[in-house]
């Protein structure tokens, strides 16, 4: 089984940065224990800022504050230390951490998408390398840094096809509000075909994310057929017991699996060079999503934006919602030359298109 394992900064740093061992040798326990069964693990760590203002703090004799900046150099800090932690672990059990650094930008074109996976793909061919993954704080661009680490996690699981994400946090799972609301019901599986929650939005203190951002990836992992468990990692032997299929946490169901281009387009569907405006009677076939339709000229009545082949174009409604994303199989100027004709060649093809 190929599967995604996600840690919080609060779930392995205390608040001013010292790291809990104990729980991160036991992450590393139950890590090592499922690569012996044979099965292929990616840890996605937070924890490089705030494993850096311990460091600043100590050593420096300095107290770093919030900004950009500061976090870049934190995080430039951190990292190390953080890694040096993993690393000591895992080579007690002659396994080898494989750091990688990651930016949004690595995503959002294909041949970065496919660079990355193809990486991925040498490095769980060994089964003595353990591969630990976090953003690249130190050089992001704050408008194209991740929501968190829910959402990188989320992009690594679907790039490598994996059977099952797991978002391990201090809480037991998802809750009806804030977990420490008298009135919060504790939620143990979600159907995504029965509706989803209402969360709270709160945040952790030293995190960029929240119980409404795993859902975010969790609803995006289901759409693309990848179980996911948002659970506490103070639990004994959370993984292996997860991975047993003991009713911890909370369960998210899984719709049909996608295929490797319909994930990247999916996980990069705010990333677009134009749109194209779909008629009545193509709207109701794509969202009735039974029949396997790909999108032709004859179906859309308008397009914006001045898109080349192979770039992401946005499917939208006559009144302008947008249903979707697709990759353009030729450019503007040929598209608007065609619209509404019959007879004209495919404009997206239905492997290269996602409707939400």
């Amino acid at each position: 089984m190929r599967l995604v394992i996600k840690v919080g900064t609060q779930s392995i740093l205390s608040a001013d940065g010292t790291p809990f061992e104990p729980i991160m040798l036991h992450l590393v326990e139950q890590i090592v224990a499922l690569q012996k069964e044979g099965h292929q693990v990616i840890l996605v760590s937070s924890g490089a800022v705030g494993s850096g203002r311990k460091v600043a703090r100590q050593l420096l004799g300095r107290q770093y504050g919030s900004s950009i900046a500061e976090k870049q150099v934190l995080a430039s800090l951190g990292q190390h230390e953080l890694m040096h932690i993993y690393s000591s672990m895992f080579k007690e059990h002659n396994i080898l951490a494989a750091q990688i650094l990651l930016t949004k930008q690595d995503f959002q074109t294909r041949q970065h998408y496919l660079n990355i996976a193809r990486l991925l793909r040498e490095i769980l061919a060994h089964k003595n390398i353990v591969p630990i993954i976090n953003e690249n704080d130190s050089v992001a661009i704050e408008e194209l840094m991740f929501t968190d680490n829910d959402e990188l996690a989320g992009l690594i699981a679907a790039q490598i096809n994996a059977e099952k994400l797991i978002i391990l946090s201090n809480v037991k799972g998802v809750y009806s509000g804030h977990p420490d609301d008298a009135d919060s019901q504790f939620i143990p599986m979600i159907d995504p075909e029965k509706g989803w929650p209402d969360v709270s939005a709160a945040t952790s203190a030293q995190g960029r994310g929240g119980m409404l951002s795993k859902l975010g990836t969790a609803r995006k992992m289901s759409s693309l057929g990848v179980t996911t468990h948002i659970a506490s990692i103070e639990t004994p032997a959370i993984i292996t017991r997860l991975i047993a299929q003991e009713p911890l946490g909370t369960l998210i169901l899984p719709s049909k699996k996608k295929s490797n281009i319909k994930r990247w387009i999916a996980y990069n569907s705010d990333k677009q060079a134009g749109s194209i405006a779909v008629n009545a009677c193509l709207l109701e076939i794509l969202q009735e999503k039974k029949r396997i339709i790909s999108i032709l000229p004859v179906g859309i009545q308008q397009c914006s934006g001045d898109f080349k082949k192979g770039d992401l174009v946005e499917i939208r409604t006559c009144e302008g919602e947008k249903i979707g994303v697709g990759i353009a199989k030729y450019d503007a100027s040929k598209l608007s030359v065609s619209l509404g004709r019959k007879d004209q060649p495919e404009f997206i093809h239905y492997d290269h298109l996602h409707i939400f």
